[in-house]
Parts: C-alpha cells; sequence; structure tokens
C-alpha cells in the first residue's frame, strides 16, 4: 500500500501518455471529432521546438496505426503539411508536391472530409503563395464538386468552405455568384464550431446585396447578424451596425444613418480597426457637408485621413477625395475643389487600373494553362510519332494501321491548335470589353463630378473649360453630346456657323472641325476619337477634298474663321 501511493504520485505529476490523450479521438466520425481535431493542431502548433513537434507528430501517428485508425493518422500527416506550407514557408515546390501526394491519398483511400480539406489547402497555395488565380478558382470547382456530395452534418467544415470560395468570387466582384456560395453557408446548421463562419458569410452577403442595390435583403442579412450571441458577436455587431449605417447613407436617410455610423467610427477606433473607422468616417463627412455642418463634415475629413494611414489602405482615398471636393465646393474654395475633383479622378483609375490588371492577369493564367496543356499534348503526340515511325520499320505490315494512327493524332493536335486560337480570340475581347467597361465608367464618373460642381457654382466651372475640353474623349454620342455642351460654352455658335457654311460635312467631320479649332494635334484628336492618327489624316485629306481647300494650313484657317 505504501508502495503504491508514490507510483500514483508519479502518474500525475508527468503530462498523460498520448493513447490517453487522443483516444477520445479514435474511430470517430470527423464530425464528432472535429473540435478534438482542432484542438490537437493548436497543440502542435505551440511546440516550439521544431524536432519536437515532429516527433510528437510521430507517436501520435503510431498511436493511430496501433489502433487502426487510418484517418487520425492522414489528420496528422495533413497538419504537417499544412503547418510546413503556410507556417515554415518551406520551398513551394516541395510543398506543391506534398499537397498533391496529400490529395491524392484522400482520393484513393475515398475519404471524403481529407478530400474536402486537401482541395481547400490547395486552392490556399495558389492563391496565397503563387498568386495563380486561375489554378485556384480550379481547385475551387473541385471542392464545390466534394460539398455537393458531403452531407452537411457529417461535415462541419462545409460552411467555411463555401465562405472561402464565396470570397473568391468577392475578390473579383462576381457579387451575384459569390452570394450563391454565402446562401449556402448561412442555411447550414448552426454550431459554437461554425458560427463565427457563418456569421461572418451572413455579413458578406449583405455587402454582395449593398453592392447590387439589393438594399432590403442587404437590411435583412446585417439585422440577423445582430442576433447573434456568441462570445465574439460584439465585433460582428459593430461591423454589422457599420454596414446598415451605409445602407441609410445610400438612401439618404442620414438621421438613421449617422448614430450607426457613430457606433461603428468610435468601436472601431476603441479596438484600432483603423480600415472600418476609415470607412465609417469618409460616410461621416460626407452626410455633414450635406446638412451644411460643415465644422463636423471637416473634423471627420481629418479622421478619414488619419485612419486611411494607420491602415495603410491609399485605396480608400478614391472614395474620400470626392468627399472633400464637394466639401471645398460648400466653402466656395473652387481652386481646392478642382484640385480634389481631380484627385479623386486619379485615385479612382489607379484603383480600377489596379483592379482591371488582377483580371488580365488571370485570363492570361487561364490562356498559360491551355498553352501548357497544348504542350503537354504535343509532346505526347511527338513521342508516339517516334514510336511509330520505330515500328514502321520493324513491322511494314503494321504501315496502314500506324498511318491512321498517326493521321488521327495530327488532326487532333490542328484540332487542339484551333480551339485555343479560337479561345485566345475570345480571351482578347473579353479583355477589350473589360478595358472599355473601365473607360466609360471614368469617363461618367468625371461627367457627374462636373455636373456637381456647376449645379453649385455655375462661374467657377469656366476656370479649366480650355483644359477639361481637351481632355475629353469622344467615342459615343453621348460623350458628343457632353463635348458640345462644353465646347458651346467656349466656343459660342462655331457648330451652328459651321453647319451653316458647310452643310455638306457628315457628324464625323463636324466633329473634326471641333476638335481642330480647339488646337490640337491630330494624334490627341484620335485619342479623343477613339481611331488611328492614319484614320484622322485621310478624313482631314476627304475634308480638304470635299470642300476645295488648297492644302491643310488654307482649311485650318478656314476652320478658325468661322
Amino acid at each position: 500500500m505504501h508502495f503504491l501511493k508514490p507510483c500514483l504520485l508519479l502518474l500525475l505529476l508527468f503530462p498523460k501518455p498520448v493513447f490517453a490523450q487522443y483516444e477520445h479521438l479514435l474511430h470517430k466520425t470527423y464530425a464528432q471529432k472535429v473540435t478534438g481535431i482542432h484542438a490537437m493542431y493548436r497543440d502542435l502548433s505551440n511546440i516550439g521546438d521544431s524536432v519536437q513537434q515532429v516527433k510528437k507528430t510521430e507517436e501520435i501517428k503510431r498511436f493511430a496505426r496501433r489502433n487502426k485508425d487510418r484517418a487520425l493518422e492522414l489528420n496528422v500527416d495533413f497538419f504537417l503539411i499544412f503547418f510546413s506550407t503556410f507556417q515554415q514557408h518551406q520551398p513551394r515546390d516541395v510543398s506543391l508536391r506534398k499537397l498533391k501526394r496529400q490529395l491524392e491519398s484522400a482520393m484513393e483511400e475515398d475519404i471524403d472530409f481529407l478530400k474536402a480539406r486537401s482541395l481547400r489547402a490547395l486552392a490556399e497555395f495558389y492563391w496565397n503563395l503563387e498568386g495563380n488565380y486561375e489554378l485556384a478558382f480550379e481547385q475551387y470547382l473541385l471542392l464545390d464538386k466534394e460539398l455537393v456530395a458531403i452531407k452537411p452534418e457529417e461535415y462541419p467544415e462545409m460552411a467555411r468552405d463555401l465562405m472561402q470560395i464565396g470570397k473568391a468570387y468577392y475578390f473579383f466582384q462576381d457579387y451575384k455568384l459569390a452570394g450563391e456560395y454565402f446562401k449556402r453557408a448561412v442555411v447550414l446548421p448552426e454550431t459554437p464550431f461554425t458560427t463565427m463562419v457563418i456569421n461572418d458569410a451572413r455579413n458578406t452577403l449583405g455587402l454582395c446585396y449593398q453592392q447590387l442595390n439589393s438594399l432590403d435583403s442587404s437590411d435583412y442579412y446585417f439585422k440577423e447578424v445582430l442576433k447573434t450571441t456568441f462570445p465574439e458577436a460584439a465585433v460582428w455587431k459593430r461591423i454589422a451596425t457599420g454596414n446598415l449605417g451605409t445602407n441609410m447613407y445610400l438612401r439618404q436617410d442620414y438621421d438613421r444613418a449617422i448614430p450607426l455610423l457613430e457606433k461603428d467610427f468610435y468601436g472601431s477606433v476603441a479596438v484600432n480597426d483603423y480600415g472600418c473607422a476609415a470607412g465609417a468616417s469618409i460616410l461621416l463627412a460626407d452626410i455633414f457637408r450635406d446638412k451644411g455642418e460643415l465644422k463636423q463634415s471637416a473634423a471627420f475629413i481629418r479622421y478619414a485621413k488619419e485612419n486611411i494611414a494607420k491602415a495603410e489602405q491609399p485605396e480608400r482615398l478614391r472614395l474620400l477625395y470626392p468627399v472633400m471636393s464637394k466639401w471645398y465646393v460648400a466653402t466656395g474654395d473652387t481652386e481646392r475643389s478642382r484640385q480634389y475633383m481631380d484627385s479623386s479622378m486619379t485615385a479612382l483609375n489607379r484603383f480600377n487600373a489596379r483592379f482591371s490588371a488582377l483580371k488580365v492577369l488571370r485570363a492570361q493564367q487561364r490562356v498559360d494553362r491551355q498553352n501548357q496543356e497544348l504542350q503537354v499534348a504535343g509532346y505526347t503526340l511527338e513521342r508516339q510519332q517516334k514510336i511509330a515511325e520505330r515500328n514502321l520499320l520493324v513491322l511494314l505490315v503494321l504501315i496502314l494501321c500506324i498511318v491512321i494512327v498517326l493521321t488521327y493524332f495530327i488532326q487532333k493536335k490542328r484540332q487542339l491548335t484551333n480551339d485555343l486560337k479560337l479561345q485566345a480570340a475570345t480571351q482578347e475581347l473579353k479583355i477589350a470589353a473589360l478595358d472599355l467597361d473601365r473607360f466609360t465608367e471614368s469617363i461618367r464618373e468625371k461627367n457627374n463630378l462636373i455636373e456637381q460642381l456647376e449645379s453649385r457654382n455655375p462661374e467657377a466651372e469656366k476656370t479649366g473649360i480650355f483644359r477639361e475640353l481637351r481632355e475629353s474623349t469622344i467615342l459615343t454620342e453621348d460623350d458628343w453630346i457632353a463635348f458640345q455642351r462644353l465646347f458651346d460654352q467656349a466656343y459660342p455658335g462655331f457648330i451652328q456657323r459651321a453647319r451653316q457654311t458647310y452643310p455638306d460635312l457628315t457628324t464625323s467631320e463636324l466633329r473634326y472641325f471641333a476638335l481642330s479649332r480647339i488646337a490640337i494635334s491630330a494624334k490627341e484628336i484620335a485619342a479623343m476619337l477613339g481611331v488611328s492618327p492614319n484614320t484622322i489624316q485621310v478624313m482631314r485629306h476627304r475634308i480638304r477634298k470635299k470642300l476645295g481647300f488648297a492644302d491643310n494650313q488654307v482649311m485650318e484657317v478656314e476652320i478658325n474663321r468661322i
């Protein structure tokens, strides 16, 4: 009896062996042991010594093998691969090889939860470490197919996976498709393990509806976040409150927007969430400016500048500068207002250019992927052709069969090449359409700002009218009407006199007359009309012949006389 007491004391003093610490994970479904698995991952991550960490994982794997629990063993393998890839930053080629091998093992052994987690990890690798969005989306599409085949109650991480796919589409501003994934996430069973992700999905779904201007639906999901009671709910409630305030701002319901945005602003400042603080202060500055409370507006403009700098988010300046431009209009400082209007256009164009570059990068990655597949197919074809040639020398009897095989593969290669060219051409059209949309949006934003200035101080508009004429872009009939309105202020009656003097002028020739009157080069005219300089030279020659001018100089003199 006296001998047993010291032994019991020793057992209490020393840590539990592996088999006691993790035996509750044995032969359980993933849903039953998910919290335990993640607790095991935390324990392993907290081991600072990598040698001790590997030793610990090997102990757990031996324990799993002794108990014939293959799923637990693979879970430990998954941790090692994930941790070394994203925490220890091992060489990327090594990480990629291990991630692919992990996925292959999960597929071969048909372990649903491990297939899904391996696909998600591979997508994260391509997205975060490689910056290859196209390959990441390929993994996300495969992950989506796996999720459709899994029952939610059997895979608690489904909400997280759906959320991650949705955020990938949200990143590329495909709000409608992103929203479909968030909708699938928010209807899943909510447990302490999933509640954080589901509330994130509710909030981001509200943002999708906000971007799509479906504000009532957006309100609904933000209010759903406000109903939650989990421990970290305070953060999400503050964020959702600010988003509800944004909806009220968009409705111009300022009296309801102010308290919501102020709660978000002061709450964000308290926890050093500078990005949210900047977003709320920009809207509050615009509201108080519109209400005529310029001093209060100026204070929030200052807060916005400070928090944008602290958050290191200069892209928010594209939202702040228009507010500052309107503020200076309200104070009568039209010169500063125009400067900030120009700054806002620069910031907006920079933001749009960066986003367009991401889309172009993804499109190029898609083309590169197709080229790579074609090269592999071409290499395979070349190898098969060499084998066929050798067989021809050895087995003359099979000449006819080999010719048929070669013909088939050659036709296959041609078909692949034609398909690739068609896809590349289609992609070029998409990229061109994207650039045109961005260009058109820039024009629209600029016209809106000009109209705001005109409505508040018509006389101030004339200050930079000639510069604005030179910076105009005439691509559509609407652009021509806008340009003509501005041109008539600088050269009253010119267009009407030109029509009367030269009634045979076409619309495009009349536009050339107007652009020539403001004394800009043929290259600049081409840029404004969206055509080549050669086209402008041909048009100038045609007009001169049509109206009987001796040379270009005479024509320019006549234009200036109109």
